[in-house]
């Protein structure tokens, strides 16, 4: 079978970014599972780490991949893609030490970096050596990488290990379409066929076989007690176990920082805290309970004689347990005629439901261990927010009252936000319209729209003392004063000024409930290492990720300047160079600075863009466990056709068509920071489809324009210097793994809109490094300007004597590649 080698290079390219995208996905949920959430987001960056390995090797050694063997290279680099797959996938099956040993995380990332650097060294190999297609090649990179996410989320309904396998057979059919290439030029190197056929053939059978007879386990699940579980589930956003009943009990557990106990039709309800509402209203309804998980609390409200209860559940793997293996043993739970179950999200089911509530229960699943370790603090939590408590209060009947309930650690910043919420619906004195009790390390609070009477105070008290809880909070008992005086005043760092967790209620501009370090106790937190480990896993991961993709962009930003040494270095041991004038100085030295500059410039701009864009597209976006991909979907295919609009954009206006495009991406992303937040939350009171069509108003503009920076500037670097283009795409993708941590962290300490902010700054310095062809062609040797000559580097050597553009000093050119036929 033959295939021209356009054919050939766009499929390859489309099934290597399909392969790339469904491997990130799927080790994010493996690493979730086993190291902690915080994990998932460092594992999304592996892509960018590896790209930017991948050209920064290319720069350094050109003729890795290189005519006339190109496209042998590629098929190889794509096969060793799906093996390093393979062996990354049976490390993470192989019982470490414990999951917090440094080592064997460093072990594991690297393992898992490997795949991505190969692919991103035969991604750079085609864009360096197909400058000239780079529009149609970036849309089919980026469409691919949205079938990719496609493939993840039905992928990975049968398990995160054998998703990963999935990419691994992608990675190789990525290898036999370049193989297919490498035959469709008389005179190219032909690709290996045997390693081709080994890794197409082991991908598949390795992933038959664990369909026939399993094989593939993840040992070092983070479970309590790996013998007892009963059954095991993937879903798009977890993984969701189930422990073997005791005494009328299976606890369902999900990624192992959230647990629910499933309760036997028989059983009754043990008391909880969040039960507190039942005691005033007792058989009153409607009740809406916000996140049914195991049912616990829709049992509660059923024994007190409710006969509406609403149950809002975000995860369809939680309602598959339950109606699913687990209905006869809960009693067909969440088929009963008087729960109603709504999958969506409980805070735009609230604003959007046409009745009110008397009782309102917000539980919390989280484990004892996340909350004290820190690894929440990465999550969102946007029923938490003063603006989320505010929109639930508005749902309650005068008289009616919220339930949330937090871990005794969290209680007094959820006594902050209540109250601020309170304070912002009109109450003057929001101390007297809270109660608070606690047992088993969690705290409920109650919170009502109306004061809290003498008699009401009394009844929660009876309540509490005879199901032995604790009393946290009363308003004529606050227990401490640092809980007085935050229900009093409205900052609640006057409140408690030298306290060592954050207190300020958090907002939808920055909705990290769980996440508590102080400003001021950040820098001297991020220099202790070991506080980090033990008490902010998730900022310790940001941290690290931080760390090495800064590392690793100083690195490549020094290369051009090592090989003009080393290029100097080899000109001194050259008798014959020795004595031959010394090269002109290049007065336009800055050009290739300009063009690297720009790269990391944009590859910063839309990783902050996406870590908050793309965070708020999912919000508008009504589609419970399918959000991701449809958002990416969107994302992606947007910025690929922003990339091919550029196709028909000469080289001699490049440079002006991306300043203004630059210019619009700092205006954008000025505005979205005034406007996104207010705008996510105005929508929640919509239906699906209006949020949809918000969604796409969102993300394709932003797609659109930031799609068409990397072709543009492609275009403008390849016209006068296409040796530099795999280190500027290196310092581009490094850039943008170093932005998505800081930009995590900015969020995290300042908000989206600050983030924002810093993408607009990034696009900023964009548009003032905009890399114009008049500045970088006099750097240029003559040459290199002139066109290889016919035969050069039949073996994949450089031409003796032609150099690369200025950045790279000696950096050694390699022939251009013959026309994409």
């Amino acid at each position: 079978m033959r295939v021209s080698q356009r054919s050939g290079l766009f499929s390859g390219v489309a099934a290597l970014a399909c392969a790339t995208v469904l491997l990130e996905i799927s080790l994010a949920r493996i690493n979730a599972a086993m190291f902690g959430e915080p994990h998932a987001f460092v594992t999304l960056s592996l892509s960018l780490v590896g790209a930017g390995v991948g050209g920064a090797l290319l720069y350094l050694a050109p003729s890795l991949v290189c005519p006339p063997a190109l496209f042998a290279r590629m098929a190889a680099l794509s096969s060793l893609s799906s093996g390093a797959t393979l062996a990354a996938i049976i490390l993470l099956a192989q019982r470490g030490p414990a999951p917090g040993s440094l080592p064997w995380l460093a072990l594991v990332y690297a393992a898992c970096t490997v795949p991505f650097a190969l692919a991103g060294l035969a991604l750079a190999a085609a864009i360096r050596h197909a400058a000239a297609e780079m529009p149609r090649l970036y849309l089919l990179d980026l469409v691919g990488g949205a079938l990719g996410g496609l493939a993840a989320a039905a992928a990975l309904r049968a398990g995160a290990p054998r998703a990963a396998l999935a990419a691994a057979i992608f990675f190789a059919v990525a290898g036999v379409f370049f193989y297919l290439a490498s035959h469709g030029r008389e005179g190219e190197q032909r690709a290996q066929g045997g390693l081709v056929a080994t890794f197409v053939l082991g991908s598949f059978v390795l992933l038959a076989g664990d369909f026939g007879a399993p094989w593939l386990k993840l040992p070092g699940l983070r479970r309590t007690s790996p013998d007892r579980t009963e059954h095991e589930a993937w879903s798009e956003r977890s993984l969701i176990t189930v422990d073997r009943p005791r005494a009328g009990t299976a606890m369902m557990r999900i990624d192992s920082v959230a647990a629910s106990p499933i309760l036997d039709a028989k059983t009754t309800p043990p008391p909880q805290p969040e039960d507190m509402a039942y005691a005033l209203h007792r058989d009153q309804g409607p009740a809406l309970v916000v996140g049914a998980g195991g049912g616990r609390d829709l049992r509660a409200a059923l024994k007190a004689g409710q006969k509406d209860v609403y149950a809002v559940e975000s995860d369809r793997g939680v309602v598959e347990v339950m109606r699913g293996r687990y209905a006869e043993f809960n009693g067909h739970l969440l088929d009963k005629p008087e729960v109603h179950l709504v999958m969506g999200d409980g805070r735009s089911f609230a604003r959007r439901a046409p009745l009110l509530f008397r009782n309102i229960v917000i539980p919390s699943a989280d484990t004892a261990e996340a909350s004290s370790t820190g690894a929440l603090a990465l999550s969102e939590s946007r029923l938490a927010t003063v603006e989320g408590v505010g929109d639930f209060l508005a749902r309650l009947l005068p008289e009616g009252t919220l339930v949330v309930s937090r871990a005794d650690g969290d209680f007094d910043r959820l006594l902050a936000l209540t109250a601020a919420a309170l304070r912002r619906a009109g109450a003057a004195a929001p101390k007297e319209h809270l109660f608070a009790c606690s047992a088993a390390q969690r705290t409920a609070l109650l919170a009502r729209r109306t004061p809290l009477s003498r008699a009401d105070i009394e009844a929660l008290r009876r309540h509490c003392r005879r199901h032995k809880f604790s009393e946290a909070f009363a308003p004529d008992r606050p227990q401490t004063p640092v809980r007085d005086r935050l229900v009093a005043v409205a900052d609640a760092r006057a409140a408690a000024p030298d306290a060592r967790t954050d207190l300020t209620p958090p907002t939808d501009d920055r909705p990290f409930f769980s996440y508590a370090v102080p400003a001021r106790r950040l820098p001297a937190l991020l220099g202790d290492w070991k506080a980090l480990r033990a008490e902010h896993t998730a900022v310790f991961a940001l941290a690290a990720l931080l760390a090495v993709a800064s590392g690793l962009f100083a690195l490549a930003a020094l290369l051009p300047v090592a090989a003009a040494r080393a290029g100097r270095l080899l000109r001194r041991g050259d008798a014959a160079a020795a004595a031959a004038p010394p090269p002109p100085r290049r007065r336009a030295g800055g050009g290739g600075r300009r063009a690297l500059a720009f790269f990391a410039a944009i590859g910063a701009g839309f990783a902050l863009v996406e870590v908050a864009v793309f965070r708020h597209a999912l919000l508008l976006l009504d589609l419970p466990s399918h959000e991701l991909p449809a958002a990416l979907v969107v994302l992606l295919v947007s910025a690929g056709f922003g990339g091919l609009l550029t196709a028909r954009v000469a080289p001699s206006v490049a440079a002006g068509a991306t300043a203004r495009v630059t210019e619009a991406l700092v205006v954008a992303a000025a505005l979205a920071a005034v406007g996104l937040v207010p705008l996510a939350r105005w929508s929640l009171g919509l239906g699906s489809f209006p949020r949809a069509v918000l969604a796409l108003a969102l993300l394709v503009p932003f797609g659109l324009l930031a799609g068409s920076l990397a072709p543009l500037g492609v275009k403008l670097v390849s016209a006068v210097s296409p040796a530099l283009l795999p280190l500027c795409w290196a310092l581009g993708a490094l850039a943008g793994a170093a932005a998505m941590a800081l930009g995590a962290l900015c969020a995290m300490n300042l908000g989206y809109s600050a983030l924002l902010l810093g993408a607009g700054l990034a696009y900023l310095l964009a548009a003032a490094t905009v890399p114009p062809a008049a500045a970088m062609a006099p750097a240029l040797g003559d040459a290199q300007r002139a066109p290889p000559r016919a035969g050069a580097g039949a073996a994949g050597e450089p031409p003796p004597g032609e150099a690369t553009g200025q950045a790279a000093g000696a950096q050694p050119e390699v022939p251009e590649a013959a026309p994409v036929a």
